[in-house]
């Protein structure tokens, strides 16, 4: 009975941490969720990151990006996929422009016509695979934001969460070798 109860518990929470994870997701959902029939050629175990709508979220490594003639397809990878829909966005859909928002990496911030609330993060490099599908109906520029808006409030917050992790991990091993001090 325990083990039913704790199967239970633990299908609960992951289900409800993908429900919640997968917002943005829905949102974009809304406009482009299509099932996606064969792409031109396909990569997988891709990643990009979601923001919008108070926060976002990354998803790292799990993505499948095809191109096609006149779109470009994302699905996410099982068991991830739950609340996510395949979507299919038409590359006359898409605009972007450079961002700083990876720290390690240049990366492109892409806007969508039909679901401007939410942006996308991904490498240039993948980016510039997509483009060279789109016959240059992507609008990607390799200048900022056009109305100025960049990424740096994310690098503040991205330095400063590494920061504070940095703290708590050399506050936790100091209490484990030295012990309380208290």
């Amino acid at each position: 009975m325990s083990t039913l109860i704790g199967l239970s518990t633990f299908i609960f929470f992951f289900g409800g941490m993908l429900w919640a994870n997968s917002r943005r997701w829905r949102y974009l959902s809304r406009s482009y969720a299509r099932e996606i029939r064969n792409p031109i050629e396909k990569r997988t175990m891709q990643s990009v990151v979601l923001y919008g709508q108070v926060g976002y979220n990354s998803l790292k490594g799990i993505l499948s990006i095809g191109v096609h003639n006149d779109g470009v397809s994302f699905r996410v990878m099982a068991p991830f996929a739950l609340f996510h829909e395949p979507l299919f966005i038409p590359y006359r859909e898409i605009r972007g422009w450079n961002t700083s928002w990876y720290l390690d990496s240049r990366s492109v911030e892409l806007e969508f016509a039909s679901a401007p609330d939410i942006k996308m993060i991904m490498p240039v490099e993948q980016v510039e695979w997509i483009k060279s599908y789109s016959n240059q109906r992507m609008a990607v520029s390799s200048n900022t934001h056009p109305a100025g808006e960049g990424a740096s409030g994310w690098h503040a917050f991205a330095v400063v969460s590494a920061g504070v992790s940095l703290v708590m991990l050399i506050w936790l091993m100091w209490q484990l070798l030295i012990g309380p001090t208290f």
